[in-house]
């Protein structure tokens, strides 16, 4: 798998501009229809780039995740991101939104990544 730097993300406008800052590992592994009020059934769209924090060789490390239509592939992880952030989200374990060792971008971590990307 291919480690990108924060600069080889910031040339990637289709990765800039496609970040599913909205899409959480619980969102991602929630059935692709949800319900509504009226009972009606209503696609869940989560195309686009997922990013998490996963453990990669035994360290925290931020995972891109290209969700299709039809499928979702790993497509990489991103370097130097700072470890106090990347620890703090592996804090999430008593919340809902960590899924099968799959830990939610913290808002201090987001706020770092669109920053440094520029997104």
């Amino acid at each position: 798998m291919k480690y990108y730097s924060i600069n080889d993300l910031k040339v990637f406008k289709d990765f800039r501009d496609n970040i599913r800052w909205d899409v959480t590992p619980k969102i991602f592994i929630q059935p692709t229809y949800a319900k509504k009020e009226d009972g009606s059934n209503v696609k869940v769209d989560i195309n686009g780039y997922m990013l998490y924090v996963d453990m990669v060789s035994s360290k925290p490390t931020v995972v891109i995740m290209k969700n299709g239509p039809s499928m979702s592939l790993t497509v990489g992880y991103i370097e130097a991101v700072p470890e106090s952030l990347l620890n703090d989200a592996l804090n999430c374990c008593a919340s809902e939104e960590c899924i099968t060792g799959m830990y939610p971008l913290t808002d201090a971590l987001k706020a770092w990544l669109k920053k440094e990307i520029g997104s």
